[in-house]
């Protein structure tokens, strides 16, 4: 692998006028244009100046990257699903690999993706070589890749930093691998990195997606791989008795990332669902079919996506039974259960992006399997116990059948009323100046009806005033006026009449103050039976004895 040295322009970025680095669609040209370099001999000593056997190579692989390569075995690993850490203390040599799937990538705008975060991330390194097509050792039809090499000096370091990096691709995924070193570290063992480079192998991409195509996998890569000083035959044996092995793990590696991401989107969903549910509830008639219909329906989805959520991303955690049930039970505390849902979708998002997915306000779609459901049984499932509950509050809310028209008297036979059955006498409420205070009650059908009536220690002075207390007193709360009271009269007694409304319902009422008793009419119904005849028969049933 070889670069061509370049001059960098003042501002530190190549263009693409003569001596400069070439565009991106002349990147792979000039792999047809170059001779392929000649073959490194067999011997120990494979690069010139390198003995490589005394580097005591060590082979590093993650089956979830798909990615094999040679360092020195002194370089310490630190790796997880989507990435590969090497540290050299001796030397500070760093070299850095990371994966992401990413379908129908060409490695044209790979490079181009890839290239300008590295300059935006570490401003201070300039692009000192063009850009050069390389080819691994052991790379098979389909994977490409492009190299780079930067230098500069950080603000206070006493000596210029070089890093050489290698964009990859294949049609399923995408890695970046680069190597950062001294200047002086990096011209000593340049021969080295560049080794490493055609060293480097994608063993099975495909499989390792964990999704459809797995069958062409041996289209896509030789797994083949010559160990640092021995047979090319018993890597490869080795590749290929593990590769059955490897496909089973990411296929469960995937699965648990579908889980978090499911679990995560339905968790989100469920608690903005139940933000817009209270503020609904406060507002819901439930005599309204409709909004009755549409809150049981509601209650029922965002209680199945809060829990189906919460079980899918502890599934996808590998949560034992035990600390399943204790952060279940944390999260159904008030107060406590926001922190911990705050945990979990943190530690869900921190996952997600750890393996390479955009999280935005719903999670990571795109890390949800095309065969993930949840979402869609869900909601079947939730249309049809609402529709179940829905027809059972409906018969539980729907009142007694109402009875032929009757005349009515209290015991007293102070007044007559005409009602469809039966009222019961309700507990009258105490009140300082009140004697006498009965009151009756009867729910018939969609109506309710009431007849209260107390005495005052005298008759008033000021009827009409004693009349506006009531009002006023009855207009209290969330009961609202919805038309002009005026003045009635019952066997020339003085009244008044009220229309009123609250959550949905219809309250019509009638006070009269005959000598001392006051007497108060009522009849509360739905909005749609509002203008009911049965209201205006029961009101002039009403008379005193």
């Amino acid at each position: 692998m070889e670069f061509d040295t370049i001059t960098p322009e003042p501002q530190g970025r190549p263009s693409n006028a003569a001596g400069s680095s070439l565009s991106l669609e002349d990147w792979d040209k000039p792999a047809a244009k170059k001779p392929e370099p000649a073959p490194a001999p067999s011997s120990q000593r494979e690069l010139t100046g390198h003995d490589i056997s005394n580097l005591n190579p060590k082979q590093f692989h993650n089956a979830n990257l798909g990615l094999e390569f040679y360092a020195p075995g002194a370089w310490r690993e630190v790796k997880n699903t989507r990435s590969i850490h090497l540290h050299d203390a001796a030397t500070d040599t760093r070299m850095e690999a990371n994966g992401f799937a990413r379908a129908e990538v060409s490695i044209e705008r790979w490079v181009g993706m890839r290239l300008p975060m590295l300059e935006k991330e570490m401003p201070h390194l300039k692009q000192v070589a063009r850009p050069a097509v390389i080819k691994g050792e052991n790379w098979g039809y389909g994977i490409q890749g492009i190299a780079a090499e930067y230098r500069g000096r950080a603000h206070g370091d006493e000596e210029d930093t070089c890093m050489i990096i290698c964009c990859m691709c294949t049609d399923e995924l995408l890695l970046s691998i680069t190597i950062t070193a001294k200047a002086s570290v990096f011209e000593a063992n340049r021969a080295v990195y560049h080794w490493i480079f055609s060293r480097s192998d994608i063993s099975n991409p495909l499989a390792v997606m964990g999704s459809n195509g797995s069958s062409n996998a041996g289209n896509t890569s030789n797994t083949g791989r010559s160990s640092a000083v021995g047979s090319r035959h018993s890597a490869s044996n080795k590749a290929v008795a593990s590769r059955g092995n490897t496909a089973n793990a990411t296929s469960d590696h995937d699965a648990e990332i579908g889980s978090i991401a499911s679990g995560q989107r339905l968790f989100i969903f469920g608690i903005l669902l139940s933000l817009f549910l209270a503020s609904w509830m406060k507002n819901v008639n439930i005599f309204d079919r409709t909004e009755l219909m549409i809150s049981v329906f509601l209650c029922l989805l965002v209680a199945a996506t809060g829990l189906f959520g919460f079980f899918r991303m502890a599934k996808g955690f590998a949560w034992s039974g035990r600390i399943s049930l204790v952060m279940f039970v944390l999260s159904c505390i008030p107060l406590v259960s926001l922190f911990t849902f705050l945990f979990m979708n943190f530690k869900a998002s921190a996952r997600l992006k750890e393996e390479g997915y955009k999280v935005g306000l719903l999670g990571a779609p795109s890390a949800i399997p095309d065969n993930n459901h949840d979402m869609r049984n869900i909601l079947v499932c939730c249309v049809v116990l609402s529709l179940i509950g829905y027809g059972v509050l409906l018969k539980i809310s729907k009142g007694p059948k109402e009875e032929a028209i009757t005349a009515f008297s209290p015991p007293d036979h102070s007044f007559s009323v005409s009602l469809p059955g039966k009222p019961v006498e309700q507990a009258a409420k105490v009140a300082p100046g009140v004697t006498n205070n009965h009151s009756y009650a009867l729910h018939a059908g969609k109506f309710f009806y009431g007849i209260t009536y107390f005495e005052l220690p005298s008759r008033p002075a000021d009827v009409s005033g004693l009349l506006d207390n009531i009002r006023n007193s009855a207009a209290q709360g969330e009961n609202t006026i919805v038309s002009d009271d005026h003045m009635i009269r019952l066997d020339g007694n003085p009244g008044r009449s009220l229309r009123l409304e609250a959550k949905g319902l219809v309250r019509q009422a009638h006070y009269y103050v005959i000598d001392k008793t006051i007497y108060i009419i009522e009849v509360a119904t739905e909005k749609n039976e509002a203008n009911s005849p049965k209201i205006a028969a029961f009101m002039d049933s009403f008379h005193v004895n």
